[in-house]
């Protein structure tokens, strides 16, 4: 099955709210999307929890922020879409499928969705 979305998800010792942001994808989902996570210094277990679930990352040693790490997960992109995540945001049901439609609402693939916007 294609992934819809790769989503990109930077954290820095946060691991309790981590997890449950990766639950929520898996269990609120309707389609299977690509997780990359990348792991700022990971000194409360995150590198290793992230290696076990076998979720796609980066890894630095020291946290080296946002923007990086951003950047550093585009290399793993599998998908046509990126969606970024904060570590301490949880998805509701059907989610994606509410996204993929107001996705397939625009003009064309020239666009930036933002929930701030």
């Amino acid at each position: 099955m294609a992934k819809a979305f790769s989503i990109l998800i930077p954290t820095w010792n946060n691991l309790p709210y981590l997890k449950l942001c990766v639950d929520s994808i898996r269990k609120n989902s309707c389609t299977e999307h690509q997780i990359i996570i990348h792991v700022n210094e990971g000194t409360d277990g995150t590198l290793e929890w992230v290696k076990k679930e076998g979720l796609d990352y980066t890894y630095s040693e020291q946290n080296i922020g946002v923007c990086l790490a951003m950047n550093t997960m585009r290399r793993l992109v599998k998908t046509d879409y990126i969606l970024f995540l904060n570590d301490d945001m949880y998805v509701l049901p059907n989610w994606d499928n509410v996204l993929m439609d107001e996705v397939d609402r625009l003009p064309d693939n020239l666009f930036y969705l933002s929930g701030t916007m």
